[in-house]
């Protein structure tokens, strides 16, 4: 689904070809030569206007597809290495009815950060787009047409540039969608906690009152309601003022971010930097050991957004400062180690 991004559409699509068996466009109300451009690559392009839903849109664009399986790529998205067969072994896997692929997401100052997304899944009716914006697929029509199935995880990765110029504009219309779902479903917990992330990263001061109000409800749940409050949690942890961070509901949250997160890189990375700041160095260095195991092992939850830094350089620097404080010098050595590539 595209809309007035000729000078990306080509490359999405010619990133694609020969592992494809067609590409489907739907074009909301370009006014350049998007459609043209989508046309003259290849792709089977349609139009309506914006219909002020992404999921109304996706699940039309859905409608249209005639091929076993989807795999979804927005426009300013593209695979640098051909996905074929990687492709391929994935759609041979017979237990599986989908999978999670990892998007980059380039940066305004050239870094990216990484998440792990459901791209890739077998067409099925009953699998339809929900909410406004941040549309997920819902759990009901999984269910229903892959009772038993499972989602997998693949290294198989993908650029996203959509925030390399900055992403405030995004964040702003996106939070307008956002405030009209919560008045149509109050009662979400993922878009409650979607909401205070976004104005966190928009650095809006109504920030701190949504992730506090968010963490305070979760803080009387026994399971957490969404994966979204890692992004919560780990907010949390690096922007409460120093005044407040010796409080015990301060400790609730490192206490329910280490239970329901273990996981997380950026959750555990939250963490450490906490205990630092508030002195506990030895349960720093719990935080920083086990993001370490995290990173020699692989099996890591890619859930969240996260810079990849944060299991290298930055962590051999942290976890090593912190370990020299405490006297763990065969801790200090290993990140030396690390750190000078040996």
């Amino acid at each position: 689904m595209v809309r007035d991004d000729a000078v990306r559409i080509k490359r999405c699509i010619e990133s694609l070809r020969g592992a494809v068996d067609e590409v489907v466009v739907l074009d909301t109300g370009s006014k350049d030569d998007t459609v043209a451009i989508a046309q003259a690559t290849g792709a089977r392009v349609s139009e309506m206007q914006w219909p002020g839903s992404f999921s109304v849109g996706l699940n039309s664009l859905l409608d249209q597809v005639r091929t076993d399986w989807v795999l979804r790529l927005d426009s300013d998205e593209w695979f640098e290495l051909d996905p074929k067969v990687s492709l391929g072994k994935a759609m041979d896997e017979e237990k599986n009815y989908g999978y999670k692929l990892i998007r980059r997401d380039i940066l305004p100052d050239g870094r990216y950060r990484e998440i792990s997304i459901f791209r890739l899944w077998r067409h099925d009716p009953r699998l339809r787009y929900e909410g406004l914006v941040h549309e997920n697929i819902g759990n009901a029509g999984i269910e229903e047409a892959f009772p038993g199935m499972n989602v997998g995880s693949m290294p198989l990765w993908f650029w996203h540039d959509g925030y390399s110029q900055g992403s405030d504009a995004k964040l702003r219309r996106n939070i307008e969608l956002l405030e009209k779902e919560l008045e149509q479903r109050p009662d979400q917990p993922y878009y409650q906690a979607m909401r205070a992330v976004m104005y966190r990263d928009l650095k809006d001061p109504r920030a701190l009152q949504y992730l506090n109000s968010v963490a305070d409800q979760a803080l009387q749940d026994s399971q957490p309601s969404t994966r979204m409050l890692a992004g919560v949690f780990s907010s949390l942890l690096q922007e409460t003022p120093d005044a407040e961070i010796l409080d015990d509901r301060f400790q609730k949250i490192v206490a329910k971010a280490w239970k329901w997160f273990p996981d997380y890189p950026s959750v555990l990375w939250a963490i450490g930097a906490a205990e630092t700041r508030r002195g506990d160095l030895p349960a720093a260095l719990n935080a920083y050991l086990r993001l370490e195991e995290l990173a020699q092992s692989g099996r890591y939850e890619r859930t969240m957004s996260f810079d990849p830094a944060i299991l290298g350089p930055h962590l051999w620097n942290a976890l090593g400062y912190v370990a020299q404080q405490l006297g763990r010098y065969d801790v200090v050595e290993r990140c030396a180690r690390r750190l000078s590539g040996g």
